[in-house]
């Protein structure tokens, strides 16, 4: 994978973390939040519903009492009581008591005498009230509402008044607390669960009556999860009325939904930041290092050139480091090339030089000794002469070989590649050799049949020929006991030629200086050929080498040489090195 993309991909992966890491922090947090404010809030219900109570119970104390002060029903039973007149208005009473308590809007209305069982009520199910519960509830305090607890829960409120023979007048009025909580509560869209028992209604004789609406009896069903908080109601003097109020979470799971939809997208949004914005990071960074990994790669080959890097920071210091680097090793390659080119030309020098100065001695001598005959008018002259000027010709003909073979190892001409048939090319060489083999057994083997490769054929001949030649050379004393075959194999990329024979082999200290010029063990020939065989195969871009012996045995181990070429051929001429400065001969 790619430096840029994993540095993307980590970025992205780092930015979605942190995002999801914060999402869920802010989540708790906010879920908190909500959940206590919403816990409030239902709280805050309960408190909202026993406001409403008693500020209708206040508001039904402050009626009732006005309603004593300056209302007329109360003094007209007083004066009817005072009178005896009281039976035979108590049908217009009653009527009255309706349409009062129907104005009050209350759920019940009694006018009743202290001591007496006088009474009127609204509706006529309170007339049967006896008269030491009417006593008692005129007796009551009239200061400020009270809860009803026994039978149907109410807001009660009294007032009293006495009649000009003192006779104590008094009203009692009752608001249904079912009624007055379902409202509020409906309102407040909660729902209201009281602990108490609303009795059933009892039904007129003239005909059935509705039911009362009732909080406990008709309770609002709720949807799904909620949240309860107990309520209770005082009326301070010992009416207590306890009640749940329960209110629906559906709300709060919508705004928590909400609230994580709303995370997710933002984390999804600062993901996908983050990831663009890594992919830019990425590519500043991996751009120039791609660069740099690319032009790294050729430095081998020399075809670096400087990346100049642009940009800031280690980046760029590193493609500015590269470009010195390369600048550098420029120069060091000239510097050493120029080295290595003296010292190569030197030692070739040192050893055409060796090779000349011993055909010289010979010619030396001879010339000399003709001088010193001719000096002395020596009879013999004549008959030296002939010998003295054969050593001198056969002399310089070796000289003359010498230099031959140096200036074709010297100017060896660039590979002309052309498509061959490795296996055809091997047959060749073998063919050619076979009328020189004599007795030697040489054979050509073929393991995998390498494709059409390219190469130049006379160069690749002329590699094989040498090869063959000194494997030859080696085996030749042995008679029908020699063996020499050459060997084609290939990998699919590469066509690999093994020479092999079973002659003495070559020696450990000699191994080393094989391809070196003018390093031979045989009495004839310049020791060139493996040097120029050598540089065939390293122009073609492939290599010669020597692999070891053929065989365990001691007393002819063998040699095996391999020449290794590539399918696809030489570089072209313009990517291959400059041939260096050839010195004159």
């Amino acid at each position: 994978m790619r430096l840029a993309l994993r540095l993307a991909l980590t970025f992205g992966l780092l930015a979605a973390a942190s995002s999801a890491a914060v999402g869920v922090t802010v989540r708790q947090q906010l879920v908190a939040t909500e959940t206590s404010r919403f816990q409030e809030e239902v709280r805050g219900l309960c408190e909202g519903i026993k406001t409403e109570v008693r500020r209708q119970g206040e508001a039904d104390h402050t009626l009732v009492t006005g309603f004593c002060e300056g209302g007329e029903l109360v003094e007209r039973v007083g004066i009817a009581v005072d009178n005896d007149d009281i039976d035979s208005r108590r049908l217009s009473f009653a009527s009255l008591v309706r349409t009062e308590r129907s104005a009050f809007g209350m759920d019940e209305l009694v006018v009743a005498v202290e001591g007496g069982n006088v009474s009127f009520a609204s509706p006529q199910t309170l007339t049967g009230l006896s008269p030491p519960q009417l006593d008692a509830m005129l007796k009551a305090d009239p200061a400020g509402f009270a809860f009803r607890v026994d039978g149907t829960p109410a807001l009660v409120n009294r007032c009293t008044k006495s009649s000009a023979k003192g006779r104590r007048v008094g009203m009692i009025a009752a608001r249904h607390l079912d009624p007055l909580v379902e409202h509020v509560a409906k309102t407040l869209k909660v729902n209201v669960v009281p602990s108490w028992s609303t009795p059933a209604p009892v039904a007129s004789a003239k005909k059935p009556a509705k039911p009362a609406p009732s909080a406990s009896a008709t309770p609002k069903p709720v949807v799904g999860n909620a949240e309860r908080t107990a309520c209770v109601l005082d009326d301070g003097r010992g009416g207590v009325l306890r009640f749940d109020v329960v209110k629906s979470t559906a709300d709060l799971e919508k705004n928590l939904a909400e609230l994580d939809r709303s995370i997710g997208v933002l984390a999804v949004i600062a993901a996908v930041v983050a990831f663009l914005v890594a992919v830019v990071l990425a590519r500043n960074i991996g751009r120039p290092l791609s660069l740099l990994a690319a032009e790294a790669g050729k430095v081998a080959a020399g075809e670096a050139s400087p990346i100049q890097v642009r940009g800031s920071g280690e980046v760029r210091e590193l493609g500015s480091a590269f470009d010195r680097m390369i600048q550098d090793l420029a120069v060091t390659r000239r510097r050493l090339a120029a080295a290595s080119r003296v010292a190569a030309w030197r030692e070739v020098a040192r050893r055409v030089a060796h090779e000349v100065k011993n055909p010289l001695a010979p010619i030396r001598a001879a010339v000399e000794t003709l001088r010193r005959l001719r000096a002395r008018e020596d009879p013999r002259f004549d008959d030296y002469f002939d010998e003295a000027t054969r050593t001198v010709l056969d002399e310089v003909h070796r000289i003359s070989n010498i230099v031959t073979e140096f200036t074709r190892f010297a100017r060896l001409p660039p590979p002309r590649p052309q498509a061959l048939d490795a296996e055809e090319v091997a047959r060749h060489v073998v063919g050619v050799h076979k009328a020189s083999a004599g007795d030697v057994h040489l054979s050509q083997v073929t393991l995998r049949r390498p494709p059409p490769m390219r190469a130049d054929r006379d160069q690749v001949i002329q590699v094989l020929t040498n090869l063959v030649q000194n494997a030859l050379d080696a085996v030749k004393d042995r008679g029908t006991a020699g063996a020499v075959s050459l060997t084609v194999d290939t990998d699919g990329h590469y066509v690999t030629f093994l020479c092999s024979d079973n002659g003495p082999g070559v020696t450990q200290e000699f191994a080393g200086r094989l391809f070196e010029p003018y390093a031979t063990t045989k009495s004839t020939g310049t020791g060139l050929g493996l040097a120029i065989a050598q540089r065939i195969a390293y122009e073609h871009n492939g290599e010669l080498s020597f692999v070891g012996a053929s065989s365990p045995s001691r007393e002819q181990p063998g040699a095996v040489f391999r020449l290794v070429l590539p399918i696809e051929g030489p570089p072209p001429a313009s990517e291959m090195a400059p041939a260096s400065s050839e010195p004159p001969v």
